[in-house]
């Protein structure tokens, strides 16, 4: 910001004097310059005061009451007067404000003008009548201290130019006038005196100015990274509390469903076996969707998350939205009513389905009775869904709180209070994808979360919208017989995919390594590889297993379709698994996630690398 941006007092004339004199100085230059120009004056007033008593003891013979006592009056006033404002601006703890530096400006001008006054008559008057030796004394201490000025002064040309000139040339004239042999070569080396101040002026004042910068620059790096100390302090307590809050909550549903494992082993009434693994189904999906939940603030605060905008079929969100919360709306003796749409809008399909999905959670988390409506409306080229619960509702003194990472109100079922981290994804998703998100509730009576979304016309015809949501719907008739090889090292998770993929159908060969799952499939026919990605330490990790079967698999008419599951999150795995054109999912994924993964695979007429999904 440069000086002169605001000057709310200042006289016009003041502010066109100090457009010229500082037009290249910002004010913590400028306030630096002023620094240095009065505490000069605190060492320049002294000598001038004792130069002036010098000189007025060397010339007598002007007698009492002349000209030279007024003058020496005058000249002590003035420099003592300069020393004490150097002393009293020295002495100030802060710098002056943008408003005090321009009077700063013009006092020095003035004093500098008032000083170039007295010298002026001391070198037309008093400096000819001396006698040779108080001549040169005299001229000797006027011109170190005028010539030293010319490194406090250096840019300042107002200050220069009412001060240096006036004084150089007065003594070169009177110099030049004296009568003795080297009066005028003396005068001459006056006036080389004077280029040499002006020379020293400029070179000093460019010094300055890069020391000057330098020491702001230092100033701000320092502010700079005592900012960026606060930040990191402020993100290792937020990952304290995370994993505060990560280490009870995920630790709770572990310990039960631990405890109801145990029971269902021993467990000999068929009733009570099925309620404890429902009781399980339950538990495992609470910790799915905190795991899900934690990957998705990772990817976030790491820059992974890009959207991928276009036209969406609202009505296809929607049904999948019904399809997977029915059965906990359900269990709670909720009623879910989701709308039906055929609009579209323009945005990400995954994350939208990634704010809804967490509206539509929490509703049914905070709601003990009633109903929870997913509701579209039209107006002016903008479509509001919105997410109505009959819970709790929210306090006015919390609406602005709730958005924060990891508050949580009071109230949710024992068992489901979450990590605190949905609503602030929420609230990202929609800064990410310029939605507008908007809330309003009632305490004790319920909230609505509502997102508002552009709306375009259609894409697709009716037919096309219809398949779309077929293809959406949970329904394994599509997979009966596929040929599946699935990679994984770990013999619990590859038990429970063998598992998973036969009772939907599927024909499914099992490999823990590269060179098992080579041989197995050795003269056989693949229409899908999942495959994990770390498969061990002395082992090629699942792109380049996927890479290779793919060329013992593979035929010019389409490549082997394959699918990634991994819980690494970087961005590189991203970004190599599409230019591999391998389909990726992280951990954890539930059974319909990868039963539409699995669908979408196989309705691809070639493969088309899709975003991530947000399970």
């Amino acid at each position: 910001m440069r000086l002169l941006h605001r000057f709310d007092t200042m006289p016009p004339w003041l502010h066109a004097l100090l457009s010229l004199v500082s037009r290249d100085r910002t004010m913590g230059v400028e306030a630096q310059y002023l620094r240095n120009l009065y505490g000069n004056f605190v060492f320049h007033g002294p000598v001038c005061v004792v130069a002036g008593l010098y000189l007025y003891a060397s010339a007598p013979v002007l007698g009492p009451g002349s000209f030279l006592d007024l003058w020496m009056f005058l000249f002590v006033l003035h420099h003592s007067v300069r020393a004490l404002l150097g002393l009293f601006y020295s002495r100030r703890k802060q710098e002056p404000t943008p408003s005090e530096i321009p009077w700063w400006v013009l006092l020095s001008i003035v004093m500098h003008f008032m000083g170039a006054l007295l010298f002026v008559p001391m070198a037309l008057s008093v400096y000819p009548v001396l006698d040779p030796l108080a001549q040169m004394s005299l001229l000797m201490v006027v011109l170190i201290i005028v010539g030293n000025s010319a490194f406090t002064l250096a840019g300042r040309w107002a200050e220069i130019a009412v001060y240096a000139p006036p004084i150089y040339l007065s003594f070169a004239w009177a110099t030049w006038t004296l009568d003795h042999a080297y009066a005028q070569p003396l005068s001459i080396l006056v006036l080389m005196l004077f280029g040499l101040f002006l020379f020293q002026a400029r070179n000093q004042h460019r010094v300055n100015l890069q020391s000057f910068g330098l020491a702001q620059r230092n100033g701000e790096l320092a502010s700079e990274l005592q900012i960026k100390n606060v930040q990191l302090q402020e993100v290792a307590a937020g990952r304290s509390r995370l994993l505060a809050t990560v280490s009870h909550d995920l630790r709770q549903p572990a310990h039960a469903m631990g405890l109801l494992c145990e029971r269902a082993l021993v467990e000999s009434q068929p009733e009570l076996l099925k309620q404890s693994l429902g009781d399980l189904n339950e538990l495992s999906q609470s910790l799915s969707a905190s795991l899900s939940t934690l990957m998705d603030l990772t990817r976030l605060d790491a820059g992974l998350v890009k959207a991928q905008v276009r036209p969406v079929p609202l009505g296809q969100v929607l049904l999948r939205l019904e399809a997977e919360f029915a059965g906990s709306a359900k269990n709670k003796g909720l009623a879910l009513s989701v709308a039906t749409s055929a609009l579209w809008v323009r945005s990400d399909p995954v994350l939208l389905h990634g704010m809804l999905a967490n509206l539509v959670s929490n509703a049914i988390k905070y709601t003990r009775s009633g109903r929870v409506d997913v509701t579209v409306s039209e107006q002016d080229q903008e479509i509001t869904v919105a997410v109505h619960d009959t819970g709790m509702g929210i306090k006015p003194d919390k609406l602005d709180l709730i958005f924060q990472e990891f508050f949580r109100l009071e109230g949710a079922d024992s068992g489901t209070e979450g990590l605190g981290l949905g609503l602030s994804i929420v609230k990202r998703y929609a800064r990410l994808l310029g939605h507008g998100l908007l809330v309003s509730s009632q305490d004790a009576q319920g909230s609505c979360f509502s997102i508002r979304l552009p709306a375009i016309t259609a894409v697709t015809s009716p037919a096309e919208l219809q398949a779309l949501s077929q293809a959406l719907s949970i329904s394994d008739a599509r997979l009966q017989g596929l040929r599946v090889l699935v990679v994984d090292n770990v013999d619990l998770v590859l038990s429970s995919m063998v598992r998973t993929l036969s009772a939907w159908g599927c024909v499914v060969h099992a490999a823990r390594s590269l060179s098992e799952a080579a041989a197995l499939t050795q003269g056989k026919t693949l229409d899908v590889v999942i495959s994990d990605f770390h498969l061990g330490d002395e082992e090629p990790d699942g792109l380049k297993l996927i890479q290779h079967l793919r060329g013992q698999h593979g035929g010019p008419a389409r490549q082997l379709p394959a699918l990634l599951m991994t819980g690494d999150v970087s961005s590189q795995l991203e970004a190599q698994a599409g230019r591999c054109q391998v389909g990726l999912l992280h951990k954890p994924v539930r059974p319909a996630v990868l039963q539409l993964r699995l669908l979408s695979l196989l309705d691809a007429p070639a493969f088309e690398t899709s975003p991530d999904e947000v399970e």
